[in-house]
């Protein structure tokens, strides 16, 4: 059991809070501790008693004086461990009743408290401990570097450590870790963080999760004693704001975890794109209502976020057709997840991937390079009118696009360079309009692998190839641009008789297609 003094971290019924005060309280008899509890439900007052100040709480209500036999110090680290992987039952007693007077109940189980294992039960050969909410105060004079010389990773999360100082006494002792989850704690921030250094300077990925009474200044502060930090996660902070990351800090960190804080504006976001290292960002559930880059022209890239290859911004409501564009102004990115509401946009997906350059994995799906080449040709395809009505033209070094398309569609230029101008319908019908209703042809169109779908009618031209009518097809039939499709024709009194489309650079004049026959559609 810990020593409960001015400054622990103590428990009592379930409850967490620090003794802030010991001594006697006027018209009372012995010791009371005076506790700031980090639920103010929890507490009655701000630390005064019949007009007398004994101590000062964090919060009006989260005051309370407890006798010294009504709290609970926890435990070593030893000891936790022990108990986890050793099945020391005596340990495991005290979690249990711990845990009924938590819960009021007579009768407790505790899943976990039974031997992990023979190999597990050999602490020198343990490489990763956890021990989350086993009320761990710290590490009295065991020698921790001989009883676990292999671990890697620990997690310290919910304990009842006091302070940085508490864990630094632990790690230093740890050469070989690599992973330390301090999450749900409430630690004491150092006057000099440099002073703690070489006790973090071996540690690579740091947990800080749902801190208790931290802002992103505090969990700012608390990185500088790691500086070899690669991988950062902080989510669950309740932080609204992150501002501006000081030049060289979180300098080597490569993965960064800031979901599920209410950051809501992009801006925020943005003070990560200093980061020269960055290569992975999860931005889930931060209630993000746009993504943007202002200072950034629609076609150029961003000199943020040099080396994001993924980026995690699911279960946000940005504006999605808008943000993936502006997503196509980072550098690096390859790998996206992002909700989107297939009903409001149901080619989001395929217009998404031919949008962003570099993107390969959307949603956790790879894309292939005939996938994407067939979305960019989608895409082209399907804002055709409107380029052409925004001052496009088929030689893209002559177009004189409008402000309001080029901000639309930022990638549409690039792609056209790339694959070539879509047809000018627009201009065709002006032109030829007569002379096109005379060559047309109108066929069925039977799905016979879908019985589902009615019979439709519609009208081609007899120059249209069969890698276009393909994708007219796809459009009308609203299915996948990547679908592989499969035609066949057959004239009109021939029904048993099909005749297979399978030049994809053939015409349909090729295959001598008059009007009222059946085009077939498999796939």
């Amino acid at each position: 059991m810990g020593e409960v003094c001015v400054g622990a971290r103590v428990e009592c019924d379930g409850a967490r809070g620090r003794v802030v005060w010991a001594g006697e309280v006027e018209g009372t008899e012995g010791v009371w501790y005076g506790i700031d509890w980090d639920d103010p439900a929890r507490g009655k007052h701000d630390g005064s008693h019949k007009g007398v100040r004994y101590f000062s709480t964090s919060h009006p209500t989260s005051g309370s004086f407890v006798r010294p036999s009504k709290v609970s110090a926890g435990i070593t680290l030893e000891a936790a461990i022990r108990g986890r992987y050793q099945d020391d039952t005596t340990i495991a007693l005290q979690v249990t009743e711990q845990l009924q007077r938590t819960i009021n109940a007579r009768f407790v189980e505790v899943v976990g408290m039974e031997k992990v294992g023979a190999q597990q039960s050999q602490l020198d050969h343990l490489e990763t401990v956890v021990v989350g909410g086993w009320r761990v105060w710290g590490s009295d004079d065991v020698d921790l570097a001989h009883l676990l010389p292999r671990l890697r990773d620990l997690d310290l999360s919910c304990s009842l450590l006091p302070s940085w100082l508490a864990v630094a006494h632990i790690t230093r002792q740890l050469p070989r870790l690599r992973t330390l989850n301090l999450s749900g704690n409430c630690l004491t921030l150092p006057e000099d963080g440099n002073d703690l250094v070489s006790s973090f300077r071996h540690v690579t990925h740091l947990v800080l999760n749902n801190m208790l009474g931290y802002d992103w200044h505090h969990l700012l502060k608390c990185c500088t004693m790691f500086p070899a930090l690669t991988k950062l996660q902080v989510a669950f902070n309740k932080l609204t704001e992150l501002g501006a990351v000081p030049e060289g800090q979180l300098a080597c960190v490569e993965e960064m975890d800031v979901g599920m804080n209410p950051l809501s504006e992009w801006t925020q976001i943005m003070h990560l794109g200093t980061l020269p290292k960055l290569v992975s960002l999860n931005a889930n559930n931060c209630e993000l209502q746009h993504v943007t880059f202002p200072d950034t022209p629609p076609t150029e890239k961003t000199p943020l976020f040099p080396s994001l290859k993924y980026l995690m911004i699911a279960s946000n409501p940005v504006n999605q057709w808008e943000c993936t564009g502006e997503l196509d102004k980072l550098q690096s990115l390859e790998e996206l997840v992002i909700s989107h509401d297939e009903k409001a946009s149901p080619y989001f997906q395929e217009f998404t991937s031919a949008r962003i350059a570099n993107l390969k994995v959307l949603n956790r799906s790879r894309i292939t390079p005939k996938e994407k080449r067939d979305c960019e040709l989608f895409y082209l395809k399907s804002f055709s009118n409107e380029y052409y009505n925004s001052g496009g033209t088929e030689d893209p070094d002559q177009a004189r696009l409008s402000e309001e398309f080029t901000r639309k569609h930022p990638t549409y230029l690039r792609l056209v360079r790339a694959l070539g101008a879509p047809v000018d319908e627009t201009s065709y019908k002006l032109k030829k309009s007569q002379k096109l209703r005379d060559l047309k042809v109108e066929l069925n169109i039977a799905t016979p692998d879908d019985s589902e779908r009615e019979r439709c009618v519609k009208t081609f031209l007899p120059s249209t190839k069969i890698s276009k009518l393909k994708m007219m097809l796809k459009r009308h039939l609203k299915i996948s641009p990547a679908t592989v499709l499969k035609l066949s024709v057959h004239s009109k009194g021939e029904d048993d008789f099909e005749i297979p489309l399978e030049n994809d650079m053939h015409e349909l004049s090729f295959y001598s297609l008059k009007s009222g026959d059946t085009l077939v559609v498999r796939w």
